[in-house]
């Protein structure tokens, strides 16, 4: 077996024990509440909450994409928002079965070379979207940090040293990652642009949180939500379990009781928030399907993806 091989299967191990686990502690933190009433308070929730959360994830959609379109317009890239929503739609769905939410970035990546045609830029917009979204993020930080202080890491039993062969990936891919941040650097508002935009793709889904908890009677401020938010947000792009399933859960159902809802409000809102996450993603299914074989088509062809061995292989 090959070193790179090797590699694979270690990191693929990796997610599963880490989705396994998860989903074990978050059966454990519920199996002795009482589900009726977790399928009561879930039944209370008013439908047209429900749909204004769908609403509000769509948008959050939206503004991710315009983002990600702002680098892409800035290198000239001819891709329209609509062409860029489905793929960006698409991924949020394949996301559903790939490690964290970075797979669906790996996702993007290939699906919008056929309109980029350079592999700098097809890495270097999806790679530094990702990170211009995680720089809002950081913004927010000391809400959480303030809210739990140092109990924040005994409140998750998480380490802060990153998963196994993580480095080596970063030590692998991020100098061809830095030499295409180089194709922007000369255009800096499309930077200031980009995250601006982030601030309301991350706002959106705290909007739904903060509304479905307030449904379900946990008396929290939105300020609250936004801390917890931000935690669960740098746990899910962490690659060690598949789209954060189980680590978001408990995640979810240990802060927020720590914020004085019971267990069973925070698991029915950690469940809730998942259903309404992953049906929003499910119309990324019908562009799924005709992206895939555009790349495989790419992959077949002389001077593929396939051969380029600056972007990571299918």
């Amino acid at each position: 077996m090959s070193n790179s091989t090797r590699s694979k299967t270690i990191s693929f191990a990796v997610r599963i024990a880490g989705t396994l686990i998860s989903t074990v502690l978050f059966i454990y933190l519920v199996s002795h509440q009482k589900w009726d009433v977790v399928f009561n308070k879930a039944a209370g929730i008013a439908l047209w909450a429900v749909a204004l959360s769908l609403l509000f994830y769509l948008l959050s959609f939206f503004f991710n994409t315009l983002r990600w379109c702002i680098l892409l317009w800035a290198q000239a890239v001819k891709i329209t928002l609509w062409q860029a929503y489905r793929l960006t739609w698409a991924g949020n769905f394949a996301s559903n079965f790939l490690p964290s939410t970075i797979g669906g970035d790996g996702f993007r990546m290939l699906a919008v070379h056929p309109y980029t045609g350079r592999k700098t830029i097809s890495i270097g917009s999806v790679a530094l979207d990702r990170i211009i979204n995680m720089a809002s993020m950081l913004c927010l930080i000391p809400i959480p940090l303030l809210m739990f202080g140092s109990s924040l890491r005994g409140l998750l039993g998480l380490s802060l040293v990153l998963p196994p062969g993580l480095e080596k990936l970063f030590s692998k891919y991020f100098p061809k990652i830095d030499a295409a941040f180089h194709a922007w650097a000369s255009k800096p508002a499309a930077f200031v642009y980009a995250f601006l935009a982030a601030w309301p793709s991350n706002l959106f889904p705290m909007a739904v949180t903060y509304l479905l908890a307030r449904q379900l009677g946990i008396q929290v401020s939105f300020w609250q939500v936004m801390g917890v938010q931000t935690v669960t947000y740098f746990l899910s792009v962490l690659p060690i379990s598949v789209n954060g399933y189980g680590l978001r859960e408990v995640a979810y159902t240990t802060l927020y009781a720590a914020l004085g809802a019971s267990v069973e409000q925070a698991s029915t809102l950690a469940l809730v928030t998942r259903l309404l996450t992953v049906l929003a993603t499910v119309p990324g299914a019908l562009w799924l399907s005709s992206t895939v074989t555009t790349a495989a088509g790419l992959n077949d062809s002389p001077g593929s993806l396939r051969d380029n061995p600056d972007l990571p292989q299918p």
